[in-house]
């Protein structure tokens, strides 16, 4: 009597979860089920995979426009090549070098013309580099349209020379013998940090931002460049734009 029992009890649980799994089955198939997928018919949905964009063992080349956030008197507007070879997914080596020009603000021209006051001034003709890249993060966002963007977020560690054009501008006294304009070179280091947005497997948007900082003889920038006065730090931050590709 108690297995005619344990039997009868058995056959009823698997009827009652062969009933359920009918029923969830059927409900997955039903045109509320179906409108709530069609939600999301335009979007890609992804879950957690290797990398979209691999970098080991590749060479990168790229171009960027840098502006010169921290001048007072002028505007610094260069051009940027850089080429990285990377030895992982989080270890590259680059060197990079930019020349460019600078332009006077209305500030320092009207300084000059309304005040006589005439300023003596860090013009920077160029920048060369080279260094460490660390990237240790990496990770992907979802723009309005749905598409998927992935990134990598780095920073960099660099060494290198800073050239400084003087013009002498400010040697306009009479009994003041004005110097022929001259570049002077300067060795600093670099530090900064940027993302690359990955437009395929190879090429890729990228921006840094960097501090590049200098020690200068003062002296090179004044009316008499043979009398030493001694030296002074100088910092250019740099806002960096461009492209990159991957070979």
């Amino acid at each position: 009597m108690t297995q005619l029992t344990q039997k009868k009890s058995n056959a009823g649980v698997l009827a009652r979860g062969l009933l359920l799994a009918s029923v969830m089955a059927f409900g997955a198939f039903t045109p509320d089920a179906m409108a709530n997928d069609d939600r999301f018919s335009g979007y890609e949905i992804r879950v957690i995979r290797p990398r979209f964009m691999t970098k080991s063992n590749r060479l990168e080349l790229g171009g960027q426009g840098v502006f010169i956030l921290n001048q007072s008197f002028i505007y610094s507007l260069m051009a940027s090549g850089l080429l990285d070879y990377h030895f992982s997914e989080s270890l590259a080596f680059e060197i990079n070098g930019a020349f460019g020009l600078s332009f006077d603000k209305q500030d320092k021209t009207l300084l000059k013309r309304d005040f006589q006051i005439t300023t003596q001034i860090l013009r920077t003709s160029y920048m060369a580099a080279g260094g460490f890249l660390w990237t240790p993060i990496y990770g992907k966002t979802q723009l309005p349209t749905g598409d998927v963007v992935y990134f990598d977020s780095f920073l960099t560690f660099e060494a290198g020379m800073t050239g400084i054009a003087y013009d002498y501008a400010q040697c306009v006294a009479p009994d003041v013998e004005k110097p022929a304009p001259t570049t002077k070179s300067y060795p600093g280091a670099i530090i900064g940090f940027g993302q690359k947005y990955f437009l395929s497997e190879d090429t890729a948007i990228r921006w840094d931002v960097r501090d590049n900082f200098f020690v200068y003889q003062v002296a090179d920038g004044s009316c008499n460049p043979g009398v030493s006065t001694g030296t002074d730090f100088q910092q250019n931050v740099t806002l960096q734009f461009g492209m990159s590709t991957f070979f």
